[in-house]
Formats: structure tokens, C-alpha cells, sequence
């Protein structure tokens, strides 16, 4: 029991740590000579959809671990430009992509809210598809991918896991709305899993209680203020850093 109980503590104390010194700024100061990187626009078959987006990557020694971007409804890969320029500084490459309808992904048409969600039907393979894609990249670890879904992605990339297997690490970021089965597969998938959320954001609040009182394993992060998804990351400057850095741990090679 004490050898269990020593892990955990350390693995809660690294954590908070790590949290700590990145909203500080002052560890990744230390860590982080700016790092070179690479970024080149994709493009991902899905169907009938053609997937667009960036994967960037850190000049560093491969196969890298890699997290992939999921934009909101009514968003696009561009709110996520910062999050992989930190990632990169931490020796993590990324993949954001344009979900159907959305960004430059809108070869069948374009998502707009007030004529209803038809047209986001089967996003969750857009996701699959470039999980696939990346595993199939040479330059990247297969077994070290972690996901970042925003609002309605939150949900889709669980689905997606359901279709061609779960990643390494997930951070949901105001995920409108989780299915029991997505909220009882990380415990029972044993996933790194990290609930980011506005203090003050009201239609949340059900989310994060069923999460609460069904998930042991899950961590939660409250901000200040009510932004939604990917809002979080402009009001927040230091958020962008903070998520990278548990990315580093959690996609770290030995753990």
C-alpha cells in the first residue's frame, strides 16, 4: 500500500507542479530554447470530405509524440496556432484540422448554426481519419498521441476512439455535452484525461458534475471567467503553455 501510495503522490505532486511553475512561466523559460519546427498544410480524405490542416513539427529526435487539434462548432484550426507553437517548444508535434464544415473543410458545404447540425453528421470519422493519418507518419510515435476537443469535438473524439482505438491523452476543453459511455471509458480505458472549464461557464455544470461522480481518474482545471472552448486559450495566455506541458508528461516516453 505505501508503494502505491508513494506513486500516486508523486505523480499528483509532478503534476501540480509542473502546472504551477508553466503558469508561472518560469520553467518553461528554462526548458524551452526556442525549438525549430516545421509546418506543412495536409489535406485528409474522409468519405466525401476533404480534411484540411497543419501538422507541425519540432526539430527533434523521432518518432515524436503528437496531439491533434479539434476545432468547435463554428470554429477553425486557427485558435489552436499557439497551443502548437508551444508543443513544439516542448518537443510535441501537432496535427489541427479543419472538421467538416468548418475552416477549409467545407468541400460538401459549410456548417452554420442557425440551419441546424445536418452537415456535422459523422464527424467523428474526420477525427479517426486523421488519427489514422498521423499513425501512419513515420515521424511520429503511434503509441504516444494524445487529442484536444473543444465544445462539441470533446464529444466526437470519444466516438472517434470507439471507431479505431483511444489515444494516449485527452484535454477536453467546455465539452457541451458527454455520453455516459465516453465518461465511463476513462476509467475503464485507463486515459490521461483532463476537463478544462470556465468557473462561471452555467451550461457546463452538468457535464462536470456526472464527471465528478463518475470518474476517479479524470482531472479538472476551473478558470476564471465564462469563455467557452477555445476561447479559453485568448483569455488565458498562459493556458496554451500549461496544457502542453501535461502533454509532455503524460506522452512522456517512460512514466
Amino acid at each position: 500500500m505505501d508503494r502505491k501510495m508513494t506513486k500516486y503522490a508523486r505523480q499528483i505532486l509532478y503534476t501540480g507542479l509542473l502546472f504551477c511553475l508553466a503558469g508561472a512561466g518560469s520553467f518553461g523559460e528554462t526548458y524551452k530554447a526556442r525549438q525549430e519546427q516545421t509546418t506543412e498544410r495536409i489535406t485528409i480524405e474522409s468519405g466525401e470530405w476533404k480534411i484540411v490542416g497543419n501538422l507541425t513539427l519540432p526539430k527533434a529526435a523521432t518518432p515524436l509524440a503528437a496531439v491533434i487539434l479539434l476545432n468547435k462548432a463554428a470554429g477553425d484550426r486557427t485558435a489552436y496556432t499557439a497551443l502548437a507553437d508551444q508543443l513544439a517548444r516542448y518537443g510535441i508535434g501537432s496535427l489541427r484540422i479543419d472538421l467538416r464544415g468548418h475552416g477549409e473543410s467545407i468541400n460538401r458545404g459549410r456548417f452554420v448554426p442557425t440551419e441546424g447540425t445536418a452537415i456535422l453528421k459523422d464527424t467523428e470519422r474526420d477525427i479517426a481519419a486523421a488519427h489514422e493519418w498521423l499513425r501512419k507518419d513515420k515521424r511520429v510515435d503511434a503509441a504516444r498521441i494524445g487529442f484536444v476537443g473543444a465544445s462539441y469535438s470533446g464529444e466526437m473524439m470519444m466516438q472517434a476512439a470507439r471507431i479505431n482505438g483511444y489515444g494516449a491523452a485527452y484535454v477536453a476543453l467546455s465539452p457541451g455535452s458527454l455520453s455516459d459511455e465516453s465518461i465511463a471509458a476513462i476509467d475503464s480505458e485507463r486515459l490521461a484525461w483532463l476537463l478544462i472549464v470556465s468557473r462561471h461557464e452555467r451550461h457546463l455544470t452538468e457535464v462536470v458534475k456526472a464527471l465528478r461522480a463518475q470518474s476517479r481518474s479524470a482531472e479538472f482545471l476551473e478558470l476564471s471567467g465564462t469563455e467557452h472552448a477555445t476561447r479559453l486559450l485568448a483569455a488565458h495566455p498562459d493556458l496554451a503553455e500549461r496544457i502542453a506541458v501535461w502533454f509532455r508528461y503524460k506522452l512522456a516516453r517512460e512514466r
